[in-house]
């Protein structure tokens, strides 16, 4: 039978339990339904899209179990505006007829966004496109087949997952003096965007869960933030300290500490390229491990 598709300008909360049921490949949508409820982490024109297939439209939507979800942001940018998910994700390979299950889906989702973008009738930030947003490969590839997608240079990342209670508490002495600040301020988001090649923007990272070591005479050495998907981003610490250990630290007490923000499933995430050899190295340290690709 054919998907059918609902818009939603807000969360609706029966999403929750079928993205929990399919942990933890569900993570970066769920996040991002999560972070909704944070300050500044729904706009005017935040939408919620869900398509599956009619033959399940008498079901609780909390019964679902093959469907595709995003959420989308036409008006956002230059930082990323949609993060999507499909049960497809799940299986190691796809029947005939599941490959053309999911290709009726993701068509029907991409219409439906299509009609969103009209419907805003502004100029969007990337004409005739939105940034999606650690895609998982899976979903890459139909959509790719579709049409749908171009890969941006950056490439291929590896999606890496933590256990909360699995990250390791470590002891490095600070420099003396030096302080945790628990959340950036604007000047302190305006120097991480000066060390960084991704787009972001102030605002967008100071509504972000974040954390700072700092000097005594404040000024920062070493930050990392979770982004609205959860994932562990902007990790940096600055020349002058590195080799040190600040930056694990940093991280391995960030998610410790503000994961929970997010729910309380233990999951946490990190998108590393896989020339990333000093990210790899950490992420192993905390105990994470590799389990899809990704890219934007």
């Amino acid at each position: 039978m054919p998907p059918v598709a609902f818009t939603f300008d807000n969360v609706p909360q029966d999403l929750f339990k079928p993205l929990k049921a399919h942990l933890p490949f569900s993570l970066p949508v769920l996040r991002r339904l999560q972070y909704a409820s944070f300050p500044g982490g729904w706009t005017s024109t935040s939408r919620v899209v869900l398509v599956h297939d009619s033959s399940e439209a008498g079901n609780s939507r909390g019964a679902l179990t093959k469907f595709t979800v995003g959420y989308v942001d036409v008006g956002g940018g230059p930082d990323t505006q949609m993060w999507l998910y499909s049960t497809l994700e799940d299986h190691q390979e796809l029947t005939k007829d599941e490959t053309s299950l999911y290709e009726e889906q993701l068509d029907c989702f991409i219409r439906e966004n299509i009609q969103i973008a009209q419907d805003y009738g502004r100029e969007l930030v990337y004409p005739g496109g939105i940034l999606l947003g650690s895609l998982n490969s899976k979903l890459r590839s139909l959509l790719e087949k579709m049409g749908r997608v171009h890969r941006r240079p950056t490439g291929i990342y590896d999606k890496w997952l933590f256990r909360v209670e699995d990250v390791p508490e470590n002891e490095t002495q600070l420099p003396e003096g030096a302080y945790w600040d628990s959340r950036a301020s604007e000047d302190d988001c305006k120097i991480v965007i000066s060390r960084t090649d991704i787009p972001r923007t102030v605002k967008g990272l100071y509504q972000m869960p974040s954390l700072m070591l700092k000097l005594e005479d404040g000024t920062p050495i070493a930050w990392a933030f979770l982004s609205g998907d959860g994932s562990l981003a902007s990790l940096h610490c600055e020349p002058d300290y590195r080799r040190r250990g600040f930056a694990k630290l940093l991280a391995a007490k960030l998610i410790r500490e503000r994961s929970r923000d997010f729910g309380d499933d233990g999951w946490c995430s990190a998108d590393v390229h896989p020339d990333n050899h000093g990210s790899r190295g950490m992420c192993t340290a905390l105990n994470g491990k590799t389990y899809w690709k990704l890219s934007w």
